[in-house]
């Protein structure tokens, strides 16, 4: 079945990747009440647009990547950002890579370096990464990591809890942003498994 679920990561499209990221009813209990924010497909030129700075079109491709999609959701207390604690964003992306080795090599060369390269850095609109935490993730079917960012801005202290996972040539994102100077590791983990559920579903029926 591993093989099998593997090997239908390269018979899929890009609409697929959109079915892959989680609706509102595929969110934790914990999340109630958010609404969506924003969803977009995420070619290497946007990625690159709202990544890390430096980071270009070419050098994603270069990495292995092909695209993505990201759905986001905003709950009802982000706007104003005051509730010290609060969840005030959650979102799931789904990232397409030519081979199973690039979506592995991205998580380590890519993903968890940046952040901590950018530790110290103003990383845009105003905002500059204090500190970054790597986590141990373990419920996962294949290969995943997770971090926690610090990040201090004109509106205060904000922490990412981010896990990255591999499935096949895929890989999964989950990320929760919280008020505050706060961990959401079990949250995050909660997220990325639906994620990860609702994956292997779509890969399953275009199989």
């Amino acid at each position: 079945m591993a093989n099998s679920i593997a090997q239908a990561t390269y018979e899929i499209n890009e609409q697929s990747l959109s079915n892959m990221t989680l609706g509102l009813k595929g969110l934790p209990d914990e999340l109630s009440g958010f609404s969506l924010l924003r969803e977009s497909s995420l070619n290497n030129k946007t990625m690159a647009s709202h990544g890390f700075p430096g980071n270009t079109e070419e050098n994603y491709a270069k990495a292995g990547r092909v695209t993505g999609y990201l759905r986001e959701f905003a709950s009802p207390s982000a706007i104003p950002r005051q509730e010290d604690g609060s969840d005030i964003v959650a979102a799931t992306v789904v990232h397409l890579f030519e081979d199973e080795n690039r979506a592995a090599s991205w998580m380590t060369d890519v993903f968890v370096k940046q952040f901590k390269d950018n530790v110290g850095s103003e990383v845009g609109e105003n905002q500059s990464i204090v500190a970054v935490e790597e986590l141990e993730i373990d419920d996962f079917y294949d290969k995943a990591i997770g971090i926690r960012a610090v990040q201090d801005g004109e509106d205060g202290i904000l922490s990412t809890t981010v896990i990255d996972f591999r499935i096949g040539r895929l890989l999964g994102v989950s990320f929760v942003v919280t008020v505050g100077d706060h961990g959401r590791t079990e949250l995050t983990t909660m997220l990325g498994l639906e994620l990860e559920r609702n994956i292997v579903r779509e890969l399953l029926a275009t199989g």
